[in-house]
């Protein structure tokens, strides 16, 4: 994701749709999408600020908590599967993605081997 635009060319292109251009006008004007233009004036508008919006977030696991028992649970039941391990995480009130604790098993270094769910063939590879 790109960089916001500057405060600065925020504030002309506001000023010159207050002054009376249309989004298209402005957009032309200022080398920004007319879109772009008619969403920082209705923002303007409605809270009399054009400056953009933080980006990004917390991005911080909400497994970090979890991890000992994570480990644990693993180490004590080594066939659980991840559904198993999303599962008792939520028993613990703990609501979280199948790709969250995949990733968190991931950089335990620990590894969930299971036997095939389907038995092997006991007449081996068929031959066509």
């Amino acid at each position: 994701m790109g960089k916001p635009y500057s405060d600065d060319l925020r504030e002309r292109v506001v000023a010159s749709m207050v002054g009376g251009r249309s989004c298209r006008e402005a957009g032309a004007i200022f080398g920004v999408a007319p879109s772009t233009a008619g969403n920082w004036y209705r923002r303007y508008q409605r809270t009399t600020s054009y400056a953009a919006l933080p980006m990004g977030g917390d991005h911080r696991s909400k497994l970090t908590a979890e991890v000992n028992w994570i480990a644990e649970r693993l180490a004590a039941v080594p066939e659980l599967t991840l559904t198993d391990v999303r599962e008792g995480l939520a028993g613990r009130g703990t609501e979280v993605s199948y790709s969250s604790v995949w990733r968190t098993v991931k950089k335990l270094g620990l590894r969930l081997k299971k036997e095939p769910s389907t038995p092997a063939s006991k007449t081996g590879p068929t031959s066509r």
